[in-house]
């Protein structure tokens, strides 16, 4: 377990940490994408680049400074603190960094490879099964600052962000749609959290207590390069966007996530409405056109609206959150008499805390199945929606991997108090000890 080392920095120190480990995550990220559409050479360079912001960020980490070079020598791993790594992580991390040649390096820094006066095009020297084995092995430094990363961000104060429903500008027209997650608006949850405190010293001495929590309202264009441990969204199924499509506000919430941030969508099923801040209207997220015997529009108010029967299924894969992450939620049964949310009783798992506290929860969008990729939080063994009685959990609170960071799935409707707090406890018991398993990952 790494050691909380962040607070012992300066601000200055701290924020440029920040930036270094980000940048390493997003590095990784460009280099898998890369990789992905078979542009090796490209995959490389970025390899090199999060592999040399990785030990930079270590040192920074560790009180030191770093000399301006590319390529980490045994006396730079020297100054990463034992507190941060150990003796056999350093070998192992060491043996990783001095793979990186001047082959990269040259690549990743200037864009040629010269080999005794031979010009080679970087296409020829870089394959696939040599790219993947470099993906690899910086794979296991990403994972390590991962779990090190972590560790720091999650030291109280911790820092949260609620998007205050802006993208990026003061004249938008901000987000006031909350589908399945009215009881508290956007400012209230900045204002609840903020009254959560920590006990220092064990005890119920209120003169002992600290706020756990720095929380303010953030549009989305701040979330990348803020320092916050957490993004919630207290707006439900909506989320503020450019346009109608999955654009500018959703591509920036995805970034956030696969490099290394953990968002939590508050309600319902994630990110099935957009929220057009230039026009300050919604619309429903598809990708699939329904046939026209489907779809009636409607004249209201000077504006055609369209509208789908009730009765039509939305294809799972028309959805954002099975297109991108790869998760798929219960939906109305009309034949079982499941339509809207359902009063059922859920259990909190493992992962936040040993005393796995019960409650009755209106579950609303449960996720159906777990995989690799999803970790559940919460989770009923209420039978109401699966036909198969040797499989009958639904899981109304997960956390989806997703790159390097976690989405937070809300399947529930926080319209009233109730939802409201049992998500509160959820996000206070992650932060305070969920966080763990979550790095394991």
């Amino acid at each position: 377990m790494a050691s909380k080392v962040l607070s012992k920095l300066s601000k200055q120190q701290q924020g440029y940490y920040i930036f270094l480990a980000k940048e390493c995550f997003a590095g990784y990220s460009n280099a898998e994408d890369n990789f992905n559409i078979y542009r090796y050479a490209s995959s490389n360079a970025w390899l090199f680049h999060s592999s040399e912001f990785f030990w930079k960020a270590l040192t920074l980490l560790s009180g030191n400074y770093f000399n301006i070079t590319h390529e980490a020598s045994q006396r730079d791993m020297i100054k990463i603190s034992s507190e941060i790594l150990s003796d056999d992580d350093r070998i192992r991390i060491y043996d990783v960094l001095s793979k990186f040649s001047d082959i990269r390096r040259n690549l990743a820094r200037y864009g040629y490879y010269e080999s005794e006066g031979t010009i080679k095009s970087p296409s020829q020297v870089f394959d696939k099964d040599d790219t993947k084995t470099s993906l690899n092995q910086v794979g296991f430094l990403i994972n390590k600052l991962r779990e090190i990363h972590y560790y720091q961000i999650f030291e109280p104060p911790i820092k949260i962000g609620i998007l205050s429903g802006y993208l990026s500008a003061r004249h938008e027209k901000p987000c006031s749609y909350y589908p399945h997650s009215g009881y508290r608006k956007a400012v209230q949850w900045m204002i609840d959290l903020k009254k959560i405190k920590q006990d220092v010293n064990n005890n119920n001495n209120n003169n002992n207590k600290l706020n756990l929590f720095d929380v303010s309202m953030t549009p989305i264009s701040n979330i990348i390069n803020s320092d916050f441990s957490i993004i919630i969204n207290p707006f439900g199924e909506a989320y503020p966007e450019l346009g109608n499509a999955e654009g500018q506000g959703f591509k920036t919430i995805t970034s956030y996530i696969r490099d290394g941030g953990i968002f939590v969508n508050s309600g319902g099923q994630s990110f099935a409405y957009s929220w057009d801040v230039n026009t300050g209207k919604s619309q429903l997220v598809v990708g699939f056109i329904p046939g026209l015997d489907d779809v009636q529009t409607n004249y209201i108010n000077g504006i055609y609206e369209l509208h789908i029967k009730q009765s039509l299924r939305v294809p799972s894969e028309s959805l954002i959150l099975k297109r991108y992450f790869g998760v798929e939620t219960e939906w109305d049964n009309l034949q079982k008499n499941i339509v809207g949310p359902k009063e059922i009783e859920i259990e909190f798992d493992a992962i936040l805390g040993q005393d796995k506290p019960r409650t009755k929860a209106k579950v609303y969008r449960p996720v159906r199945k777990l995989s690799q990729d999803i970790i559940p939080l919460a989770h009923s063994s209420d039978s109401a929606w699966n036909e198969d009685d040797n499989n009958s959990n639904i899981y109304p609170v997960v956390a989806v991997k997703f790159g390097r960071g976690f989405l937070i799935h809300t399947g529930m409707s926080l319209n009233e108090e109730r939802e409201y707090k049992t998500l509160m406890d959820i996000i206070t018991r992650l932060c305070i000890i969920g966080y763990q398993t979550l790095v394991e990952s």
